[in-house]
């Protein structure tokens, strides 16, 4: 089983380091803006313009597109039963969310955890975890179909792990987070480690940027 877990292990950080090899490249080649330093992990001129989509979140309502429209949006995808980065990270952004409170309305940004573990993530689950780390915080999941019409379009890659004898599993998942602009399109992409002061100040300089342009 060590070895199973070794060779999945190696095929899930081959791909993350090709996805993260993809990202850098595209950023390279298309952000190309009149400043003299550029933003990094910002996809311009051609950021990806999210297609119709389908989740449930932590109240059980349906949440696509449209709730993504007019915020910004910061998107992590995780699981609850994350034993480190998930909630390293989500700690993390709630620091980021205050900051950010308190330069503007806080409903100009919102912050997102995508469950991607649909046989334990239910919308109670996800709610109770959410609020544990800020109550503004939104929870999404559903069907591994629902939660793949969004993690698809972001190039979100998970493999759930073998089941251990007590039924418990790993999920290996991406630590990137990924910022939806109020148009519905895939902005920027934040590598980890993550730090809040960092973040918001990218975030600023990707907000101003786009303001002028």
């Amino acid at each position: 089983m060590f070895s199973k877990r070794i060779t999945t292990f190696s095929i899930l950080a081959i791909s993350l380091i090709a996805f993260g090899l993809g990202v850098g490249l595209y950023s390279a080649n298309y952000y190309k803006p009149d400043t003299k330093q550029a933003i990094t992990g910002m996809l311009w001129p051609n950021p990806k313009q999210l297609r119709h989509f389908a989740t449930i979140d932590h109240a059980g309502d349906v949440f696509g597109l449209d709730n993504l429209r007019g915020k910004w949006s910061f998107l992590f995808f995780g699981y609850t039963h994350c034993p480190d980065i998930c909630p390293q990270t989500l700690a993390v952004l709630n620091q980021v969310h205050k900051q950010l409170g308190n330069a503007r309305p806080a409903s100009d940004v919102q912050i997102i955890f995508v469950s991607v573990d649909s046989g334990r993530d239910q919308s109670q689950q996800l709610a109770e975890y959410v609020s544990y780390f800020n109550q503004d915080f939104i929870g999404l999941g559903g069907t591994p179909e629902q939660v793949q019409s969004l993690a698809s379009q972001i190039g979100v890659l998970y493999i759930i792990g073998e089941e251990a004898a007590d039924g418990g599993y790993l999920v290996d998942h991406s630590a990137s987070l990924f910022l939806i602009d109020p148009d519905g399109r895939l902005i920027a992409v934040f590598s980890a480690p993550h730090q809040a002061d960092p973040i918001v100040s990218r975030f600023k300089k990707i907000k101003t940027f786009l303001e002028k342009h």
